[in-house]
């Protein structure tokens, strides 16, 4: 296996988690791996996915990593049939008690990528264009995943303030283009993220708890919303670049119909990800960001070891099992799912070969409240996952679960529903713990 060593380090974690489970993925990491890289590896294959959202224009296209010499100035990305323009408005401040319009700058960095994975996830998961943020700044920035939270002037919550700030302030644009009613007319529209500013955090840590999304964009992202892992987020939180190669990917993988998959050059990776840095260097920063990347996200089957960056199709980010060829050991058959105590093993036989009576029906549409049939389920809800909203924990599983489009009986429908219950009231109690 000596090619494997020249494979992403979550790659070699799954491969080392399909033939030995967790004890040889910590085996690995002690020679060739990270305590950071296995650590994000092991939550996530551990933890159940949390279904998070990101409209596909903004996976294809990043804002600055680091702050622009002039971060006055407007943001134009341009990819394939889509075009992105930030435009950072001028706002009323009080300066030397006078009011005075000015420019907080482009948002660049970690933060407001965070931030804005948020916004859009719960407009989605929701379905509401009214975008509740918390109770204070800092119960909001333990959601996003930070869970020492500083005030001091270098300290997280200013940092994310100011990005939140300037995120918010911005007039977004999205323009794209495409063929209409099946004829060649073209099509060319814009839409807005927000048309409204929602303001910043005070001295007395109150800030604004409520945004509007623009009734155009909030529903172009209901059409074009890509799923991402929120646990995977979580680890990548720190890193911009990680966060936009992983939205990058999770938006292209899984649309490449081509078994042979897509070959793309470094200068349309480079562009894509919105880097203005020399070749030479932008490739040694893709690389070593897929380590982490490909730990949190082990089913993407890329290949940046070449001249050419190759593509293959892969699962969504939210799908559990390792699979694909990349993760195949040679000359063993390849596991659905990775051999760990800590996480509860499913039937995996196909419902086609279950001797059963019982006919196969979809998970219930719309509200749990109301039908004979969804009366089993809200009851799991109402007793499992005491005290959330049963119809928003029925709306983020069928956001979430991989495989809510597949026929099933009703009592397969109800063991993984209780399953994902418990699972979503346990996350929501330790987060409101912390």
């Amino acid at each position: 296996m000596s090619g494997d060593t020249l494979r992403p380090i979550g790659h070699q974690y799954a491969l080392a988690m399909l033939g030995g489970g967790e004890e040889r993925v910590r085996s690995l990491a002690q020679s060739a791996g990270t305590q950071l890289t296995m650590d994000a590896f092991l939550r996530v294959q551990d933890e159940e996915p949390v279904p998070a959202f990101l409209h596909s224009a903004l996976c294809a296209m990043s804002l600055p990593t680091k702050r622009p010499k002039d971060d006055t100035q407007p943001i134009l990305r341009e990819d394939g049939k889509y075009a992105l323009a930030i435009n950072p408005r001028p706002i009323l401040q009080t300066v030397d008690g006078k009011p005075t319009l000015r420019s907080l700058g482009v948002p660049y960095g970690a933060y407001p990528r965070v931030a804005l994975i948020y916004l859009l996830s719960q407009a989605v998961t929701k379905r509401s264009r009214d975008v509740y943020l918390g109770r204070n700044f800092t119960e909001w920035m333990r959601r996003l995943g930070y869970q020492t939270v500083s005030y001091g002037p270098r300290g997280t919550a200013n940092l994310m303030r100011e990005q939140v700030d300037r995120l918010l302030a911005c007039e977004w644009q999205i323009r794209w283009e495409g063929n209409e009613g099946g004829d060649n007319a073209f099509a060319v529209r814009d839409v807005k993220i927000s048309n409204e500013y929602a303001g910043s955090l005070e001295k007395n840590g109150a800030f604004a708890r409520e945004i509007r999304m623009s009734e155009a964009f909030y529903s172009h992202l209901l059409d074009h919303a890509v799923p991402l892992n929120e646990v995977a987020i979580r680890e990548l939180k720190g890193t911009p670049t990680a966060l936009d190669l992983y939205t990058y990917l999770a938006y292209r993988l899984p649309r490449i119909g081509s078994d042979r998959g897509q070959v793309i050059s470094w200068d349309q990776l480079a562009k894509h990800l919105g880097n203005d840095a020399d070749s030479k260097r932008f490739r040694q920063t893709v690389r070593e960001t897929m380590q982490l990347v490909s730990a949190v996200y082990p089913n993407a089957d890329v290949d940046f070891s070449g001249r050419k960056v190759v593509l293959r199709p892969s699962p969504a980010p939210l799908e559990r099992k390792l699979v694909g060829p990349h993760l195949r050991v040679i000359g063993a058959p390849a596991l659905e799912t990775a051999p760990r105590s800590s996480v509860p093993k499913m039937a995996r036989t196909p419902l086609r070969e279950t001797k059963t009576t019982e006919p196969l029906q979809h998970f219930p549409g719309g509200s749990l409240t109301y039908g004979d049939r969804e009366t089993k389920f809200r009851a799991i809800g109402l007793d499992k996952g005491k005290p959330w909203c049963v119809d928003t924990m029925a709306n983020a599983f069928r956001a979430g679960f991989p495989g809510i489009k597949q026929a099933r009986t009703d009592a397969e429908w109800l063991r993984v529903w209780e399953a994902f219950v418990i699972k979503y009231a346990d996350r929501r109690a330790q987060a409101g713990a912390n």
